[in-house]
């Protein structure tokens, strides 16, 4: 049991396998026995009744007269030739009295008197090893023919023939357990070179591991790990890019923040120039807020690889929701923000607030860089959703650069941290949702505003 609790997978399959081999050789070998043995044995039980039956059909009656014949046999000794095995097969003639008539050269005549039809175990005399003996009554009962063989006999023969074939397999062993270890250390090489490639891999390594000549038991294994090395690689980047973005972001700001607090404490008397300095600091402390949940929503959305506790999106209840919650925010900046709901597009599975953040992000960015009386109209299709204004759009090279992060086109007023479209598109990532910008023009092909397009 230690053997098989050790943690060499190799040395394991070696171990186990040399056994299993081992074991069905062991079986094989017995079985080869026991079967050869049964057709030995029916072989030498036939040869014995055809033996007696032989005997039983011969004169056996002239052997009766000759008493000389029995004397001999009985009383003399005759020298047996050296070719002949007398364990091979022998036999012994009784009347139906137990008087011993006749019986070969060999051991017949230690045959003991113990009639009964068939075959028996029994011990001849001065032997200690048990015979097969079969009794054949002859000559209308008159006399009783007995043909023995030893047991040992035929077990030797048995241990002959099955031996004489398993040598092959007794060589062939070794070889057998050779070929395992051969085969067994071969086809892990591939483990043991994704084990090599694991230690020497470095922590920050963004390699993958090669699936080059892997097995497909442990393919779904190393797909595995390179799909986590790339998701630890990918979050790495993106901790570090928060960390870089946040620190390089907020330094303004917060340098703002220290500056209007020092005019406020300079400030003294000057209640206007205290009042500007607070309400500037204020400000200051608003953006900073916005910047810091921007950053740390767009931080969640990355680590996101995909969304869980989907609900049903019903997008012509959605939208006019939001509407409702951006109407009077629009009225403050005297501009028109409505819906038109064209068709009514199938339900589909999504996270409700996730969604209504990516639509306000795109509203909240007409109504802050569009001028007022821009009429901001949402319109609900089949298979899209279109957010369109008349602020008079971006120009074309800033166009392909809108959604990246923490860009802003040159000339805006506005104050903003450009994380908002980054957020938009990491959202509709999330839910497959193609995002697409570009410039509405008119007839005469002027640029006139500008539309969001969200292919659902």
């Amino acid at each position: 049991m230690k053997l098989l609790k050790m943690r060499s997978l190799r040395f394991r399959l070696i171990v186990i396998l040399s056994l299993a081999a081992l074991i069905i050789w062991s079986l094989a070998t017995a079985i080869a026995w026991f079967q050869a043995k049964n057709e030995v044995n029916e072989v030498f039980d036939a040869q014995q009744i055809l033996f007696a039956k032989r005997l039983a059909s011969s004169d056996l009656g002239g052997m009766l007269l000759d008493r000389q014949f029995r004397h001999r046999h009985r009383d003399g000794y005759r020298v047996r030739p050296k070719s002949y095995d007398d364990d091979a097969l022998a036999f012994a003639i009784f009347t139906r009295h137990g008087q011993f008539i006749a019986g070969d050269d060999a051991k017949g005549d230690n045959i003991q008197f113990a009639p009964r039809p068939g075959f028996t175990l029994a011990k001849p005399r001065g032997e200690n090893d048990l015979w097969r003996i079969f009794w054949l009554p002859s000559d209308n009962g008159r006399l009783m023919i007995a043909v023995g063989q030893k047991i040992d006999y035929r077990n030797e023969i048995v241990q002959d023939m099955v031996f004489g074939q398993m040598w092959v397999w007794i060589a062939g062993l070794p070889l057998l357990i050779a070929l395992i270890v051969f085969l067994i250390t071969k086809e892990l090489k591939a483990l043991k070179r994704v084990g090599d490639e694991m230690r020497k891999r470095s922590p920050e390594s963004q390699t993958q591991l090669s699936t080059q000549n892997v097995p497909n038991e442990i393919l779904p294994l190393v797909n595995g790990l390179n799909q986590f090395f790339s998701r630890t690689s990918n979050m790495l980047l993106r901790e570090r890019r928060f960390t870089s973005d946040a620190a390089h972001e907020l330094r303004s700001p917060l340098a703002g923040l220290r500056i209007q607090a020092e005019i406020a404490q300079m400030a003294e008397d000057d209640e206007k120039l205290r009042e500007d300095a607070l309400r500037n600091l204020t400000g200051g402390i608003d953006r900073a807020t916005q910047l810091i949940e921007q950053l740390l929503t767009l931080s969640r959305l990355d680590n996101l690889q995909q969304l869980d506790n989907l609900e049903d999106i019903h997008w012509e209840q959605l939208i006019p929701s939001l509407i409702g919650e951006l109407y009077f925010s629009a009225e403050k900046r005297r501009m028109n923000l409505s819906f038109e709901l064209v068709e009514t597009p199938a339900v589909q599975k999504g996270q409700p607030l996730l969604l209504s953040l990516m639509l306000r992000n795109v509203i909240d960015n007409a109504m802050k860089y569009c001028p007022e009386g821009t009429d901001i109209k949402v319109r609900l299709k089949k298979s899209e959703i279109l957010v369109e204004d008349n602020g008079g759009g971006v120009d074309e090279e800033d166009l392909g650069k809108l959604g990246q992060r923490f860009y802003r086109p040159a000339g805006q007023n506005e104050k903003g941290s450009g994380l908002g479209l980054s957020i938009v598109f990491r959202i509709a990532e999330l839910h497959r949702i193609k995002v697409r910008l570009e410039n509405r023009k008119n007839l005469q092909g002027k640029r006139e505003g500008l539309r969001v397009v969200f292919s659902l």
